[in-house]
């Protein structure tokens, strides 16, 4: 199985939450490829990084919260997606300065973007029982280190699911 984690991160939180992401997949199955992309090295001038992806059976996109909707370097990169998203497994997970609501706005956005794309999208309901992630894990600033083990779990639970999919 081949996961990967991509996102955009202007301060690192959402960088180390990927990484805690990624280390939840690499939890389930310790012989799983997942690699980390931070999104400005998703580009066609980068065909190495763009095939993992592709070949890659989930795909999991980390963004900041920004006013209430996911970063505009996110937006920009899902709008010309080099990658090919379609019949993948995807999920989101987002950073925010303030619990108010709006890094769930975010996740909702991004998640329709991969739905658009053709994307199977995971969201880590309440089905999978405590602790709940609703539609996505959130990190909220100075919150990184209780923030930590839900975005281990997301990643475990979301390569059980890529696991499943892709028998």
């Amino acid at each position: 199985m081949q996961i990967s984690v991509c996102y955009f991160s202007a301060t690192g939180r959402t960088a180390a939450m990927a990484k805690a992401v990624a280390e939840g997949v690499s939890a389930f199955d310790p012989g799983c490829r997942v690699r980390c992309f931070p999104l400005e090295e998703l580009t066609r001038e980068q065909p190495e990084n763009i095939a993992f992806v592709n070949e890659s059976d989930g795909v999991i996109l980390g963004t900041p919260d920004y006013y209430a909707g996911e970063s505009w370097q996110v937006k920009k990169w899902l709008d010309a997606c080099p990658c090919k998203l379609g019949g993948k497994l995807a999920g989101c997970f987002a950073t925010a300065n303030f619990p108010v609501g709006g890094a769930v706005v975010a996740i909702e956005h991004v998640l329709t973007h991969l739905l658009v794309q053709g994307a199977m999208v995971y969201s880590g309901g309440s089905a999978c029982g405590q602790p709940f992630i609703h539609l996505g894990p959130v990190c909220y600033r100075d919150g990184e280190e209780q923030a930590l083990p839900m975005m281990r779990l997301f990643g475990e639970r979301f390569a059980r699911q890529a696991a499943a999919v892709s028998r």
